[in-house]
């Protein structure tokens, strides 16, 4: 039996079973009191890419982090290929150290060492992470420098590298560890629109690789011509989804049409 997603502009999307890579199931993450996601189920099928948008305080990002535990749900579960992602309470750190394996994630702020070269920085999250030796290490930091353009830079320190360079490298860095799912929480936030180009020209052709990801964003063209969903969230809750043409350009809900107004007037 297909699956049904609530709340959708549009028609309700199907989903045949075992399609989800990923899917969030009643997630509530509440803060001293503060209940900043509230109850939100979604899924992202394989090869898909999500865009979630919403005003600051949304509960977005504190959503994204779910899926690789960064943040842990109050209640609720997240899937992965249909079974719990943590099968515990209490995860060892084996367990999520598994888990970031399989589901990577770029940060706003890029949370590279200061002290290392772009290419150190790739191979020492692969040697930690997954046991590769340092020469088999380097050898996939370079193709990777390579595939986001910066084989030129594999010896610069982040400090030498613009903003957008520094992301890009942060980028290749979470690909390193061969993940089939990649979140990314409003890369280029942080960034000017020039450099903010660079890094989405580099999340446009892993979108066009097939790789499952989720992306919160506040860039709406990225959203409507990369993702193939699109979720509104705005007090804690989902509040509109579907197919990103739709939603932002006849959204149902009152809420979605004010925050679009409010971006659009910008």
């Amino acid at each position: 039996m297909d699956t049904v997603i609530p709340g959708m502009a549009g028609a309700p999307r199907k989903v045949p079973p075992g399609e989800f890579a990923a899917e969030a199931v009643d997630i509530v993450v509440d803060f001293h009191g503060h209940r900043a996601v509230d109850s939100v189920s979604l899924g992202v099928a394989k090869g898909e890419v999500c865009a979630v948008i919403g005003p600051s305080g949304s509960g977005k990002s504190t959503l994204l982090r779910t899926f690789n535990h960064l943040q842990a749900p109050s209640s609720g579960q997240i899937l992965l290929d249909g079974a719990p992602a943590i099968r515990s309470g209490r995860p060892s750190s084996g367990e999520l150290m598994a888990l970031r394996r399989k589901v990577g994630m770029c940060f706003q702020s890029f949370n590279l060492f200061p002290h290392l070269t772009a290419a150190e920085n790739i191979v020492l999250a692969q040697v930690k992470a997954l046991g590769r030796n340092k020469s088999a290490a380097r050898e996939r930091a370079l193709q990777l420098l390579d595939r986001v353009g910066l084989s030129a830079k594999a010896d610069f320190k982040p400090s030498q590298c613009s903003g957008g360079q520094q992301q890009r490298i942060a980028i290749a860095r979470a690909l390193a560890l061969d993940p089939e799912i990649m979140l990314f929480d409003e890369p280029t936030s942080a960034l000017d629109p020039e450099l903010g180009a660079e890094v989405l020209a580099v999340m446009r052709e892993l979108a066009g690789t097939g790789m499952t990801m989720i992306v919160v964003t506040h860039e709406m063209h990225f959203a409507e011509d990369v993702a193939d969903h699109l979720v509104f969230m705005a007090d804690g809750r989902v509040v509109e989804q579907g197919q990103p043409s739709l939603v932002l350009r006849d959204p149902q809900h009152e809420r979605t049409r004010r925050f679009l107004r409010a971006v659009n007037e910008r």
